[in-house]
């Protein structure tokens, strides 16, 4: 596989993840060829693995491409190519947080951003403050995290790196936002707004976006958050985001709502089930028909909320998904036990 070939491999990964803020800023990263410089059988066996390892990861066997991703490390190790085993080490991460093992994903990024600081590597050090953050807010230890964005966004500073300031201050704004400090979020968002569009880059920028529409209605302030997340959606269409795309659309509607546009809330709640179905998407079929389930249950309406929670639970059967499946009997026999009261 050519270098290109395989950077866009890993590009396509992290894409498939879920996690736009992540993806893009991995994606940078990894960008970077593997083979560059040390030869021999073992380098070329070492690249193999990490290639199998996308292979395997785009397949939808994680505990496979984590396999073959250690022992490319460990050939990595054993030859002295250390920038390799930092990007595999970022691989690795991301892989464990899809896993949900976020200790095995902080251990991980942390390997990597010290692989980084060993080689001078001020743009890895900034995404590694970065991607450790993002772990450590998953944990739900916001001040924690908002020190390791800070510190992400000290080195960009240091250096003038506008993509890097954009990321460290998107997500020091969402970080601050988890910590209820809504209007303090929204000045580093705004800020970070500005450095993603210097750097042109428009899936950081719908993310940013995303993350400034949902502070705004925060502080009740839904045409600001309309307007946030209207950008959003537009810049997240002409990247091909879906994650984000949805993320803006689920904006869009509590903004109608908070304007007291109720009328359009329910027609853009028809307009994200037809689209979930159109980009085949299962998971979003899924969130969307439980929207819908809620709203009609909160309008009274149970006979057509139970039959959007039937039709969730055939979705979450498709899916393998026992936790949804859980909750969805749950949802249908308070529905019945109401309906037989009544």
């Amino acid at each position: 596989m050519s270098n290109l070939k395989l950077a866009l491999s890993i590009a396509g990964i992290l894409l498939l993840t879920g996690t736009p803020s992540f993806a893009s800023s991995l994606t940078r990263q990894l960008n970077v060829p593997f083979n560059n410089g040390t030869q021999g059988a073992t380098r070329g066996t070492a690249d193999r693995y990490v290639q199998s390892g996308i292979q395997a990861q785009q397949s939808g066997s994680p505990d496979q491409a984590i396999s073959d991703w250690q022992q490319a490390i460990d050939l990595y190790r054993r030859i002295g190519e250390v920038p390799a085993q930092g990007r595999v080490y970022d691989l690795l991460g991301m892989t464990y947080i899809n896993l949900g093992r976020l200790d095995d994903a902080e251990n991980s990024f942390r390997r990597s951003l010290g692989i980084a600081r060993d080689q001078n590597n001020t743009i890895r050090q900034i995404y590694g403050y970065n991607n450790i953050g993002q772990v450590i807010l998953q944990r739900g230890q916001t001040r924690e995290a908002a020190q390791s964005f800070s510190e992400g966004f000290r080195l960009a500073q240091s250096i003038k790196d506008r993509s890097g300031q954009g990321l460290s201050l998107s997500n020091l704004g969402w970080a601050t936002y988890a910590q209820g400090n809504y209007r303090t979020a929204i000045a580093y968002l705004e800020q970070a707004r500005d450095f993603r569009d210097q750097a042109k880059d428009p899936v950081g920028a719908a993310n940013t976006l995303n993350h400034l529409g949902a502070a705004y209605l925060a502080i009740g302030d839904a045409r600001s958050a309309f307007s946030a997340h209207d950008r959003a959606i537009t810049l997240a269409q002409q990247s091909g985001d879906q994650s984000a795309q949805f993320r803006a659309f689920d904006g869009l509607m509590q903004a109608y709502r908070g304007m007291g546009q109720e009328n359009r809330f329910i027609e853009m709640l028809d307009q994200r089930l037809t689209m979930a179905t159109e980009k085949n998407d299962a998971w979003q079929m899924l969130t969307s028909l439980k929207m819908m389930a809620q709203h009609q249950r909160q309008s009274g309406k149970l006979t057509m909320a139970e039959g959007y929670y039937q039709q969730a639970f055939s979705v979450a059967q498709r899916l393998s998904a026992p936790r949804e499946q859980d909750y969805l009997r749950e949802q249908l026999g308070q529905l019945r036990s109401r309906k037989f009261k009544w």
